[in-house]
């Protein structure tokens, strides 16, 4: 995965060029086209994705809950709890996202604090909006 597209990312803003250099060898692209399906809610959460270019819609029991768009993430919360998908994710464009194992995501995460402590946040702030 190109490194300088990575660092553009927000989850990655103020870490040294060599430390995306290093997870960015982790992430796999891959693009989808407008209206295709990602993820499913209820499946086995084991993917970490970042959206690098256009909009996937977050929907809970068929319900538009947001749109996600170049610099977000998703699929952190199924992966941290080992557990399952709780949202279903349809491209509303084409899009292209990178993405990488959990197992990875983990890794990246116990040995980079800045990027764990933007993960958290962004859970937390999901987490207070799973049950409106």
């Amino acid at each position: 995965m190109d490194v300088n597209e990575l660092s553009s990312v927000p989850l990655f803003d103020g870490v040294s060029q060599d430390v995306v250099e290093r997870w960015a060898g982790c992430f796999q692209e891959t693009e989808l086209l407008n209206g295709a399906g990602l993820t499913r809610e209820g499946d086995f959460a084991y993917k970490f994705f970042v959206v690098l270019d256009g909009e996937i819609e977050v929907q809970r029991e068929f319900t538009h809950v947001a749109t996600l768009g170049p610099g977000d993430f998703f699929g952190e919360m199924g992966v941290l709890s080992g557990g399952r998908r709780n949202a279903r994710l349809v491209a509303q464009t084409r899009c292209k996202l990178a993405w990488m194992m959990g197992w990875e995501f983990n890794e990246m995460l116990e040995q980079q604090p800045e990027v764990a402590q933007r993960v958290q946040a962004v859970v937390e702030e999901r987490m207070s909006g799973v049950d409106d």
